[in-house]
């Protein structure tokens, strides 16, 4: 007698069950997989993209600053309210080209310093 109680003459063993068998081939399991992480990435990116591209680290008195640089330099940017419109970035890529800056057509707080650089060269001030 089996101590346990596990006697396996009264019991008898039948098979585990088979597994269902996939007939995909492996690789499209990875190329899914794939396509799933490149689609996350490209995701990613656009949202990185565009909550970079409509954040801007300048104020609404920079900005403003900056349409009325533009326009006393005689590059117009449309109504000087501090929001930088397609005018405004039409007028800060006239002005890059013309400074022979790097054209993106953005605000920041270099343009605004190569703008005020431009401003005080032209008074002749030179500060």
């Amino acid at each position: 007698m089996d101590p346990l109680g596990a006697d396996m003459d009264e019991h008898t063993l039948r098979p585990a069950p088979q597994a269902p068998h996939d007939a995909r081939p492996s690789w499209i399991g990875f190329l899914g997989g794939a396509v799933v992480l490149a689609l996350a990435i490209l995701i990613a990116v656009g949202i990185w993209h565009f909550l970079g591209y409509s954040a801007s680290p300048l104020s609404a008195a920079e900005l403003t600053e900056i349409e009325a640089l533009l326009d006393e330099l005689g590059f117009p940017p449309g109504p000087i309210d501090g929001a930088i419109d397609e005018a405004g970035r039409s007028a800060i890529r006239d002005f890059q080209v013309t400074a022979g800056l790097n054209v993106d057509g953005a605000s920041s707080p270099a343009l605004l310093d190569e703008l005020r650089a431009a401003r005080a060269e032209l008074s002749g001030n030179g500060n």
